[in-house]
């Protein structure tokens, strides 16, 4: 039996192999612009932050919104080609389909989420998405999730928030949720959090009574 009812996905490294995508998207850029970036630190600030932060630690100078509008349209460009579904993505989704669970996506990505969860055909395991609307601020703020529990009638005690960052969880605590943290690298040893897991493959045993 699940111990939660309701499943919202964060994408970019959750659902998502798109870090790959989005290094290569903002190495391209900076070397465009002639600034100085190490792919280590790029995949660092990527991952542990947001690529709003990785653009202000980069030196683009006055030419800084720019290269950031040219990052999000190449980035965009490259996982709609490249990116693949981490491993263990239809094993989880098929686990919570068939125990009578309900999964969701929450990401600020936008439509390039729906043209991969096409590609993939994996469309059919989730019953809503929450894509980068405007009309909510970001994570960790609750109010998206939130606005999709609304949408669809979910219990929030029976609700859980599975990402890769500090963020997607925060959100899902902000909103009263439980949260689920996939951290292989550790970059959250400190993050309190319902359950913490290395890989996808992990989180069953999280998500079933015993």
């Amino acid at each position: 039996m699940l111990k939660y009812d309701h499943f919202i996905f964060d994408f970019d490294g959750t659902l998502s192999d798109s870090y790959a995508s989005f290094v290569k998207a903002a190495m391209t850029v900076a070397e465009k612009y002639g600034v100085p970036a190490d792919k280590a630190q790029v995949y660092y600030l990527l991952k542990k932050y947001s690529t709003v932060r990785l653009f202000d630690t980069l030196q683009f100078g006055e030419q800084r919104d720019a290269a950031y509008a040219e990052f999000g349209k190449l980035s965009k460009e490259l996982l709609a080609e490249e990116a693949e579904m981490i491993s263990g993505t239809v094993e989880l989704l098929g686990f919570i389909k068939d125990n009578g669970g309900k999964s969701y996506v929450y990401s600020h990505s936008g439509e390039v989420v729906l043209c991969n969860v096409k590609r993939w055909g994996i469309e059919n395991y989730f019953a809503d998405f929450m894509l980068g609307d405007k009309i909510y601020p970001r994570k960790p703020a609750p109010d998206a999730l939130l606005a999709l529990a609304q949408r669809n009638a979910m219990d929030i005690s029976r609700s859980v928030m599975i990402g890769d960052r500090d963020i997607d969880v925060l959100a899902g605590k902000n909103a009263g949720m439980a949260g689920i943290l996939i951290d292989a690298e550790s970059f959250y040893p400190d993050l309190k959090v319902d359950f913490k897991v290395n890989s996808l493959h992990n989180i069953i045993d999280a998500l079933t009574l015993k």
